[in-house]
């Protein structure tokens, strides 16, 4: 039963990060939602998810663990971190300047986080 679960929630998450990811304003649209002028947050949120989906994957890999292990967190570390790149670069992230300081402090935090997890996992 936990395995069915689990792909139930890789499938639903799984969607809809990538319908969030890479179709922002349809999404909101399909959902009857109001669209904003960006697709930051969307972006961000699905990228997210998708981390999860990834990390669910490598958890479910190991059927005996029943908590996230650090490999799972390196994995949803990174989608946000890469999300948040891909839109700074795109233009599309912060469009002040502190705003992008801001973000690119998140990314290196979350890539220094993701490199003491590697160590210690």
């Amino acid at each position: 039963m936990l395995q069915q679960l689990l792909w139930a929630e890789v499938f639903l998450k799984g969607s809809l990060g990538l319908l969030l990811a890479f179709a922002p304003g349809y999404a909101a649209v399909a959902a009857g939602f109001p669209s904003a002028a960006t697709g930051f947050w969307p972006r961000l949120v699905g990228a997210l998810l998708l981390g999860i989906v990834a990390a669910l994957l490598v958890q479910g890999s190991f059927p005996a663990v029943r908590t996230i292990t650090p490999a799972g967190l390196i994995i949803i570390n990174l989608s946000g971190a890469s999300a948040l790149v891909a839109q700074q670069v795109l233009g599309r992230g912060a469009q002040t300047r502190r705003g992008a300081m801001l973000a690119w402090l998140i990314v290196l935090a979350l890539a220094l986080l993701s490199l003491v997890e590697i160590a210690f996992a």
